[in-house]
């Protein structure tokens, strides 16, 4: 049985862990506040976005000579950017993260796909360090600390000029999809090519709204004049609507890692009361028992005196 010393000594030190998670709680719950804002102000532009190109190219799609149209009948080789933190203690996010991407790998290389992995974050370097075999097309770390639109240009430079030099036949990235503090849902989405932008049904209008917008888009899309020419528009469009989808990516990616890393250190200093409760009234027992033994002692003594 341990001594009332070393559990006084353990109740010390679960008070200091718990010092630790309480004050992480409290930052990242600051941080995730801010996160949430962001990504509730970057998703109506890109769904604005998305409807505005698909607007564009819905009847000139199949004229549109771009690189992001490129149509593929049969993939061969292809690109996955894995997501992660860089830090953990945020619960299950890069576990369920990793098995997502992990199992998007499997399931293409039984189709006989190659599948090269960009990993962008310490978690997803570390997990993919022993089990992927094929190619690393890029290495990257703290794509989740303050994301900006000019550092998702410098990140995703290089994949696209690999994507319009046919190196790959598609481009697929893999996320958290932020639902809230406590549900950060790991997808994986199809970055390149774009063809499927035109088929947004889940962004167009409906209803009476539909045949409002419908008649109207009749009525002015002949007027529209383009320069310097509406190819390259919708070049300069689709590239940015990528990008977009980048940096709209890792703003929920940010958002994830903070409401998950607070939920998790609330139930770490939740569980650290339950078990200082318990150390309580171990150290009480113990410390009764010691008392009642000395007690009986004295009075044996007397009673031998």
């Amino acid at each position: 049985m341990p001594s009332t010393a070393d559990l006084k000594r353990r109740i010390g030190s679960v008070k200091n862990t718990q010092k630790i998670t309480r004050a992480m709680k409290l930052v990242s719950a600051a941080k995730f506040n801010r996160a949430v804002q962001a990504v509730s102000a970057a998703r109506p532009y890109k769904e604005a976005f998305q409807v505005m190109v698909s607007r564009l190219v819905a009847d000139k799609a199949e004229k549109i000579k771009s690189p992001f149209f490129r149509k593929v009948e049969e993939e061969k080789k292809i690109l996955l950017i894995a997501l992660s933190t860089d830090r953990g203690l945020c619960g299950g996010l890069n576990a369920n993260l990793m098995k997502k991407a992990q199992s998007f790998i499997e399931t293409k290389k039984a189709e006989n796909i190659q599948v090269d992995l960009a990993v962008w974050g310490r978690k997803a370097q570390q997990f993919f360090k022993s089990r992927h075999d094929g190619e690393y097309f890029s290495k990257e770390l703290a794509v989740f600390n303050k994301p900006s639109y000019e550092n998702v240009k410098t990140l995703m430079a290089s994949v696209i000029e690999a994507f319009k030099d046919e190196v790959y036949d598609g481009v697929y990235l893999c996320l958290p999809k932020f639902e809230s503090a406590i549900a950060q849902v790991p997808t994986v989405e199809q970055l390149l090519p774009t063809g499927s932008i035109s088929q947004s049904e889940d962004l167009e209008p409906k209803g009476e709204e539909k045949k409002s917008e419908q008649a109207s888009k009749d009525q002015h899309t002949a007027d529209f004049k383009v320069e310097p020419s509406f190819e390259e528009l919708i070049q300069d469009l689709l590239e940015r609507g990528v990008l977009g989808q980048v940096f709209s990516s890792l703003l929920e990616g940010q958002a994830s890692e903070h409401g998950a890393r607070m939920s998790a250190m609330d139930s770490a200093t939740n569980n650290a009361d339950d078990v200082i409760k318990k150390l309580t009234l171990k150290y009480n027992r113990v410390r009764q028992a010691g008392i009642t033994s000395e007690l009986i002692e004295i009075i044996s003594g007397a009673q031998a005196i």
